[in-house]
């Protein structure tokens, strides 16, 4: 239990707000990188700053689209990084999907942005089950998410949700995604966890996702309940946490046929405790965009106040 967290009562599931989410990245900063404070520079447009940058990572919720929708300007955007020759990656914690069927959601909008250009959390957690180590059966806590094509793996869609027989056979259990969880479900996850402990996998360490009309619990809400309920070692993988920059950097050498320094790249993003925090720790310029994520009805300056991470960049717009 991180003493962090001890203390700390947490909103129930369908009352996420900002402030909630900042409370509860807080009382989980103690598992985050370290990162220098930026220079908190401010712009009112991407476009207007495309010079400073060889590439550009893009978050995808708050960034790409809001819900189920792409962000307005942001076609017109992509076309001017690439008539600048700006490198364009994506870099998302959004678990649920292959990165090929992302691509393919970003190809229905008319974006151009190709499935070798998509990194996710995903991927992270997937080289992670590669390494030999004898996982076991890793029960994939969604009914959504389609389950790694690893050995090991069990699929909560592949049960009826109150079939003992996942609670018992999996030797993990791994949050892709949360888009279906609900209060029964994270009720027997931790009943389970409590009759006999397991590690358990955040592929996704996203406390909230900016909806349309609200803020939805991501598996990071979760797991900092569990972390209140049960004493079991809880693995993370997402942003902010390096693998996954790493393996956007792998993924932008191969794209750009090269290395490109890394104080060349800027991480775009909406949240301070994922994109901001993660970008500086791996020596990137940051970039808050705040008009369209969780900031979009304000705070910005009051949450980089109130926590202490600080962009190198502060952008209104695309």
């Amino acid at each position: 239990m991180l003493p962090s967290l001890a203390s700390l009562t947490l909103p129930a599931s369908n009352a996420m707000s900002l402030d909630a989410a900042l409370t509860i990245y807080e009382a989980l900063r103690p598992i985050m990188p370290k990162a220098t404070p930026g220079a908190q520079r401010m712009a009112d447009r991407l476009s207007d700053i495309l010079p400073q940058f060889d590439a550009l990572i893009l978050d995808g919720f708050g960034v790409i689209n809001v819900g189920a929708d792409p962000v307005d300007g942001i076609h017109e955007f992509l076309n001017l990084a690439a008539a600048q020759d700006v490198t364009i990656m994506v870099l998302t914690n959004g678990a649920t999907l292959e990165t090929e069927m992302t691509a393919q959601k970003y190809a229905n909008w008319n974006l151009p942005i190709r499935p070798h250009h998509v990194v996710s959390s995903r991927n992270a957690f997937i080289r992670d089950f590669l390494e030999p180590g004898g996982f076991g059966q890793v029960g994939i806590l969604s009914k959504q998410a389609s389950a790694p094509p690893l050995a090991g793996m069990l699929s909560l869609a592949d049960y009826d949700a109150v079939d003992n027989d996942f609670w018992t056979r999996a030797d993990h259990f791994a949050f892709l995604s949360a888009t279906d969880w609900q209060e029964e479900d994270q009720a027997r996850l931790e009943a389970a966890l409590q009759k006999r402990p397991r590690p358990v996998h955040i592929a996704n360490p996203d406390v909230t996702s900016p909806q349309s009309t609200f803020y939805a619990p991501e598996p990071g809400y979760w797991a900092a309940r569990l972390m209140q309920t049960c004493d079991v070692p809880v693995h993370w993988y997402g942003k902010p946490h390096q693998p996954a920059y790493n393996l956007a950097f792998d993924a932008l050498r191969i794209v750009a046929g090269g290395d490109i320094p890394r104080h060349k790249v800027g991480m775009v993003g909406d949240s301070l405790h994922t994109d901001i925090l993660g970008a500086s720790a791996a020596g990137m310029q940051s970039i808050l965009l705040t008009s369209y994520g969780l900031f979009r009805e304000g705070g910005a300056l009051q949450a980089i106040e109130r926590t202490g991470i600080c962009p190198d960049w502060i952008v209104d717009k695309l």
